[in-house]
């Protein structure tokens, strides 16, 4: 299948992590990194079990848009071999084992694995494998390439991408966020509901000081996306939206307002939303010898 973003390609610049003068100067970034994380989510024993209970209104949320734009920038070999962190229903998974030769898909949720056998089902697949666990604890395989999507939210950030660049035999590209988590009107949302805006982790560049501590001189492509998700109606996009990110009880008629006002009716009935956001792409590929 064709990717059908490939212009994106024309607006990516490759942008070298700056050299610094003297690195005793600047902040250890994995600590506050480390700080940022654990205020918004506290110390968290099983991730898993938290995403079985919203697998579905995940894979909903995943998009309905057709080949991701991810996969026109993933530099992925028929030869090779591909780990994907953090796969989810299989949103990235399911494209790369078209053109990989195999995937191994890891995530800490039993159900979003299941999801994702399904699609890979659906889509005719069979050269992958899917392996449950947590990032920080795994046991892989060293792969070609390793792959992360919007995964980054480890407190030791700096150990989590270590054990990237060590799991990756030739590229590492991971895909986070840049400047706000979501798009202005979400953001809203998110600040009405939760006091602390729930769920905005620092951004890509937080991400590129901790790699360039660590000796690692990223790439970095900003890009934008748009997914597209359909609902039959807005109460549904609205109870899905609460499930998803843990809204408190009290808050129903607040969002229930904001799907009133953001859903777009289609002809054949039903509600589409489309997403915009601006992310980055972390690339870098690991040195010969």
């Amino acid at each position: 299948m064709p990717c059908k973003r490939e212009e994106a390609a024309d607006r990516q610049t490759d942008m070298p992590a700056p050299a610094w003068g003297n690195m005793d100067d600047l902040p250890d970034y994995n600590e506050l990194w480390r700080a940022a994380v654990e205020a918004q989510r506290g110390e968290e024993r099983d991730p898993g079990a938290r995403w079985d209970k919203k697998a579905g209104a995940f894979d909903r949320a995943a998009g309905t848009d057709g080949v991701p734009v991810e996969i026109c920038m993933i530099g992925v070999r028929p030869n090779e071999t591909v780990l994907d962190i953090g796969a989810g229903t299989g949103r990235l998974a399911v494209p790369l084992a078209r053109r990989a030769r195999y995937v191994t898909a890891l995530d800490p949720s039993e159900q979003m694995l299941e999801r994702l056998r399904r699609h890979m089902a659906k889509a005719g697949l069979s050269n992958y494998t899917t392996l449950k666990g947590r990032w920080e604890v795994a046991e892989v395989e060293s792969h070609d390439v390793v792959v992360g999507a919007n995964v980054l939210g480890f407190a030791d950030l700096r150990a989590a991408l270590a054990r990237m660049d060590a799991a990756a035999g030739r590229a590492v590209y991971l895909f986070w966020h840049a400047g706000e988590w979501r798009e202005p009107d979400e953001m809203a949302l998110y600040r009405a509901i939760f006091e602390k805006g729930h769920g905005n982790y620092p951004d890509y560049l937080w991400v590129v000081h901790v790699l360039h501590e660590m000796g690692i001189y990223a790439n970095v492509t900003i890009y934008g996306t748009e997914r597209a998700s359909v609902y039959s109606s807005v109460d549904e996009a609205a109870a899905e939206w609460s499930r998803l990110h843990d809204a408190p009880e009290g808050n129903e008629a607040t969002v229930r307002a904001h799907f009133a006002r953001v859903l777009v009716p289609l002809e054949g009935g039903g509600y589409v939303l489309r997403r915009k956001r601006r992310m980055a792409m972390i690339r870098w590929e690991k040195e010969e010898g």
